[in-house]
This record gives C-alpha cells, sequence and structure tokens, in this order.
C-alpha cells in the first residue's frame, strides 16, 4: 500500500495538481475576501453595476483573446518534447497577435462605450468606467497568452507564486479604490491589477525561456499561424457562444424593474460557484498539458487514463465543496451584510450549476485536447439558445432566483448534448 501511494504522491498529475490547488486556493481566497469587502461597501446595486461592467469586459476579451491562450497550452505542450525552436516561433507570433487584435478590440470597445450604455444597458453613469475598462482588454488578452505559456510547460509551482503576488497587491488596491472613490476607483484599480498580473506573469517567463532555451522575438510566424488557429479560432467560437450570451442575457436582465440590484445578489451568491469551481479548475490546468502531451506523443493508454482521472477529480473535488458550502450558507451571507438577500434555493441553485459546469468542462478538455474543439463549440451553442430562452421566458421576471435557475437550466441542458455526442460519436482516444 505504502509503494502505491508513493508512486501517486510521485505522480506528476498529482504534484501539479496540488500546486495549482494551492495557488488557486491562496489567489481566491484573498479574491473572495476582497469581493465580499467591495459588496459591502457597494450595496447590491452598485455591486450588480460592477459585474456589468465585469461582464462587458469578458464579452470584448473574447474577441481580443481569439483563443490564443488555449493554443499555447495545447501546442507548447504538444511540441516542448520534441521541437524547442517551434515553440519560440509560436510563442513569438502568439505574442504579437495578441497584442495587435487586443488594441484593435479596445479601440472600438471605447469608441462605443457610450451606445453601449446609455442604449443597451440603460445607464448612461457605466460610459466612462466602460471606457477605463476597455484598457484591461489589452492586458487580458496578453495576461492570457502569458499563462497559457506557462501552463504549456507545466510551470504550476511558477504560477503558483504569481496568483499569490498578484492578490496580495491586488487586493488591496481594490478595496482602497472603492472606499475612497466608490465604483470609479474600482474600476481604476482593476486596471492596475492586470498590470501587475502581466508585469509577474513576464518575470517568471523569462526564467522559464532562459531554462528551456527559447528564444522570443515579436514577429509573426506564417508556418505556425495554421496550427494557432486551428486550436484558436474554434475555441473563440466556443467562448464567442458563452462570454456574449452572458452578457446579452444580463442586459436583458438590469433592463427590468431593480434589474441591478437583483443581479447584484446573483453575483454575490455566485461566489459560491467560484468556490465550488476551484479544485476542479485547478485540476483542468494540469489536466490540459497532460492531454495534449499524450495526445502529441500518441500516447493512448495515458490518454485514456488522464480522461478518467479529470471525471473522478471533478467530480469529487465539486460535490464535496458544494455540500459543505450548502450547509454553511448563513455563514456566507454574514461576509456580504444583511443587505443582500441570499435565499437557500438561490444557494442551492448556485452551487448544483458549479458542480454541472465542472463535469461539463472535464468533457470539454478532452475534445479540446483530441483536436475535437468544434463538438465543444456546438454543443455551447445549445447552452446559449437554452439560456437566452429561459431568461426571456423566466430568469427576467423572477429576480435573482430567476437569473439564477435559467442558468442551471441551461447547464443541464449543455451537460445532455455532451452526454449525447459521448455516447454516439466519442470514442475516447486520439485519432489522428
Amino acid at each position: 500500500m505504502i509503494p502505491y501511494l508513493k508512486k501517486i504522491i510521485q505522480h506528476p498529475f498529482f504534484t501539479n495538481s496540488l500546486w495549482a490547488i494551492a495557488g488557486s486556493f491562496i489567489s481566491k481566497g484573498i479574491n473572495f475576501a476582497s469581493i465580499a469587502w467591495i459588496a459591502r461597501i457597494l450595496g447590491p446595486e452598485m455591486f450588480g453595476e460592477y459585474n456589468v461592467i465585469q461582464t462587458t469586459v469578458g464579452m470584448f476579451g473574447t474577441f481580443s483573446g481569439l483563443g490564443l491562450g488555449l493554443a499555447a497550452t495545447k501546442l507548447i505542450a504538444e511540441f516542448r518534447d520534441r521541437d524547442i525552436i517551434k515553440v519560440g516561433r509560436i510563442i513569438s507570433t502568439l505574442y504579437l497577435l495578441s497584442f495587435l487584435i487586443s488594441f484593435v478590440v479596445a479601440i472600438i470597445f471605447f469608441s462605443i462605450a457610450g451606445l453601449i450604455s446609455n442604449n443597451l444597458l440603460n445607464n448612461d453613469k457605466l460610459t466612462l468606467l466602460l471606457q477605463i475598462t476597455s484598457v484591461i482588454v489589452i492586458f487580458d488578452a496578453i495576461a492570457g497568452v502569458q499563462n497559457g505559456v506557462l501552463s504549456g510547460f507545466e510551470a504550476f509551482k511558477e504560477i503558483t507564486f504569481i496568483g499569490i503576488i498578484v492578490g496580495i497587491f491586488s487586493a488591496p488596491l481594490l478595496v482602497f479604490g472603492t472606499i475612497y472613490y466608490g465604483l470609479t476607483g474600482l474600476t481604476v484599480m482593476l486596471l492596475v491589477s492586470r498590470i501587475i498580473n502581466v508585469v509577474a506573469n513576464r518575470v517568471y517567463l523569462n526564467k522559464k525561456f532562459k531554462t528551456h532555451e527559447v528564444r522570443v522575438r515579436p514577429q509573426i510566424n506564417k508556418d505556425v499561424l495554421k496550427s494557432i488557429f486551428d486550436i484558436g479560432i474554434p475555441s473563440f467560437l466556443s467562448g464567442l457562444s458563452t462570454s456574449p450570451v452572458s452578457w446579452i442575457t444580463t442586459s436583458i436582465f438590469v433592463n427590468q424593474p431593480l434589474g441591478y440590484q437583483s443581479l447584484g445578489t446573483y453575483n454575490t451568491a455566485n461566489q459560491l460557484r467560484t468556490l465550488v469551481l476551484l479544485l476542479p479548475d485547478s485540476a483542468g490546468k494540469v489536466t490540459m498539458p497532460q492531454l495534449a502531451n499524450a495526445f502529441g506523443n500518441e500516447d493512448i493508454k495515458k490518454f485514456k487514463k488522464i480522461v478518467v482521472i479529470t471525471f473522478v477529480w471533478n467530480l469529487v473535488l465539486s460535490v464535496l465543496p458544494a455540500v459543505i458550502l450548502f450547509f454553511f450558507g448563513g455563514l456566507f451571507q454574514n461576509f456580504f451584510g444583511d443587505k443582500f438577500n441570499l435565499s437557500s434555493s438561490l444557494i442551492a441553485a448556485v452551487l448544483a450549476t458549479g458542480i454541472l459546469v465542472a463535469l461539463t468542462n472535464a468533457v470539454g478538455y478532452i475534445f479540446i485536447c483530441s483536436n475535437l474543439i468544434w463538438y465543444d463549440f456546438i454543443l455551447r451553442i445549445f447552452w446559449g439558445i437554452a439560456l437566452i430562452i429561459l431568461i426571456l421566458l423566466y430568469g427576467r421576471h423572477n429576480g435573482a432566483i430567476g437569473y439564477a435557475i435559467s442558468i442551471l437550466g441551461a447547464s443541464i441542458v449543455h451537460m445532455i448534448a455532451q452526454g449525447i455526442v459521448l455516447l454516439i460519436k466519442f470514442k475516447y482516444k486520439p485519432n489522428k
């Protein structure tokens, strides 16, 4: 028994998972504490406005990111043991592409911020704040590629340290900005936190490049563009079927009476879903490069083994925290204050959604790493259509709980659709 346990502990999946989980616990813990404080200061309505800003940034971030972070993870994991020169060309191309695309998207975002806030969000106070966050789009795109590169090298120890550094510096700044300058101060400090993240990533990446003798130059190498876009475009389209859909449903929701207040309440409860996904998402950061590496080396046995581990890992690591968090929902209410009405039904809906998302993410990893990413895109379209229909028919008329149940219903549709595809089409093995 002892030798078997020793073998498990020494396995890269286990050690990398520990680093990823440790980093997520610390960084997410710091983030949770700062969000709770910020929510108490802002109150439900302004916290709802803050969430709309975040959702809008996420939507434009989908366009600027173009799936390049995921492409970085898969391609670097696939080629790092075979062709380090090609890895350098891939990274060089990804860097320049991410900057150029995000710069154009940021200019468009800045230009139409007034149109979005006045005509679509029905809140002219958000114009300046959206213009400030347009710059965030650039730094998010760069950080996405940087994180993808680090994950491709399985540099989870470094990712952990970066998360801690960014959390320690950013959390006090966010709270400070909120206390003294309200939503405007919070928005400015969000931008500052993104800059800190990019700088920290760059420091650790330079060390990693030196260790692996990777040469990175700011240029686009045409020979790797096809490989990048073969992954990036489907990934981008998958994001296009989720992030903009979330923004559309949010826009519909906030245009109802007390919409911003209800959205603030929902997103407070939604922090529980973030906690449920903390461990599965951490494991996913390890799963992705290992699946891609096994696929690239045509190691079918290893690929199947990681697939099984991923399912079991995500199920256990989502159900256990969900059960614990449900029974301690009252304590969670105390973190955010009495202004937020977090009912047991709202908490249950959010936690159930977290479990389903953890499982659907596990299937998504397999599709992506098996060059079947188009399946992930098509299935997310089903999710998006279901969510919009549920919001229009039910969610927008029933406050925070209506919004939560609509998202839960869409997640159930997504899960069922994935199950059908797995039963009919997927063979659980790389097929080149």
